[in-house]
């Protein structure tokens, strides 16, 4: 946990072992039992769901008390073994890598899951990859702790932790394949590189369209009822990609329902109609996050589907055009 430009302190289990990091000097690891373990231990627990910037605010201003064994301007050095280590397995490297991201999530109120470590291990395998995709990730669902993720993935314990993951390989199994989020402001291009990619096919939504608006198309058969399936119930049974422009305007019951069209089903039942969900099949929603000062982020189950998460911005080019 970043606390001070100079001082850094992980925990590698909830009631395991502190290593401090302060420039300069060497790593001090503390253990229970030693001194100063329970005033560590304190002091880290006080700050563990605050942010960044107010950690180092409630320390400068003396709110909160450094321990007297974190402020000695001597280290306890780490143990050096008298044999060299064996060589860890590859497995043991990556255990290593993703017991070390979750307690690097930790104090940000937020778990690794299944679809979010293959996604980043399949497409994102390298810092500046993973950074950008774990900073959209964060940024789409309106996260508080956006901007204290993002600073802390600049540190060394981050590269770390990646480098780790992708030495295992990449996954021989894609889990995310059906989503891909593209936002960003008007006119930065985002609707019509989407629209590229499927052809043209697109739904627009809006905050009063329900799953059955997006599924079928109302229409009367000899006054009765009938249902006719909509653009996207085709793109299912064809296996086709379509855009959902202003996707995170849908209401909370659509939103679920793409959940469970986007999470690797091969079929749903719909109003008692098998549908068939084909390879191929895949939604790029694209939205702009934030209309009128009101910021709309998408829940965090449906960003966990996503394959890709891009952040469009107004280029000087693009601006130009607007004159020339």
């Amino acid at each position: 946990m970043y606390i001070t430009k100079t001082l850094d302190i992980t925990r590698k289990a909830a009631t395991g072992n502190f290593i401090v990091k302060r420039p300069g000097l060497a790593d001090m690891v503390l253990v229970p039992g030693d001194n100063g373990y329970e005033d560590v231990e304190n002091f880290y627990r006080n700050l563990t769901f605050t942010a960044q910037s107010e950690r180092e605010r409630l320390v400068e201003s003396g709110e909160l008390t450094i321990p007297a064994v974190l402020s000695s301007d001597t280290a306890a050095a780490t143990v050096e073994p008298s044999e060299p280590a064996p060589a860890p397995e590859p497995k043991e490297i990556l255990l290593r890598g993703l017991s070390n991201m979750i307690n690097f999530f930790s104090e940000f109120a937020f778990t690794p899951s299944f679809r979010f470590v293959n996604t980043l291990a399949l497409h994102y395998n390298t810092p500046k990859t993973a950074s950008d995709f774990i900073s959209n990730y964060f940024h789409l669902m309106d996260s508080a702790y956006t901007n204290d993720v993002v600073e802390k993935m600049k540190s060394a314990e981050f590269k770390d932790i990646i480098k780790d993951i992708a030495q295992y390989g990449i996954p021989s199994a894609t889990v995310n394949s059906r989503l891909k989020v593209y936002y960003g402001p008007a006119g930065t291009g985002k609707t019509t590189q989407a629209q590229q990619e499927t052809e043209n096919r697109c739904i627009v939504c809006n905050s009063s369209m329900l799953p059955s608006d997006l599924m079928e198309d109302f229409v009367f058969d000899s006054g009765n009822p009938t249902f006719n399936p909509s653009v996207l119930c085709e793109c299912m049974e064809k296996g086709l990609p379509i855009v959902l422009d202003e996707i995170n305007l849908l209401p909370f019951d659509s939103l679920r329902f793409l959940q469970g069209i986007t999470d690797g089903k091969s079929s749903i039942i719909y109003k008692n109609r098998t549908i068939n969900i084909h390879d191929g099949f895949q939604i790029i929603g694209t939205m702009n996050l934030s209309l009128g000062g009101a910021t709309y982020g998408l829940p965090e189950p449906l960003v966990d589907r996503c394959s890709e998460i891009k952040s469009f911005t107004l280029t000087a080019e693009q601006l130009a055009a607007a004159i020339m």
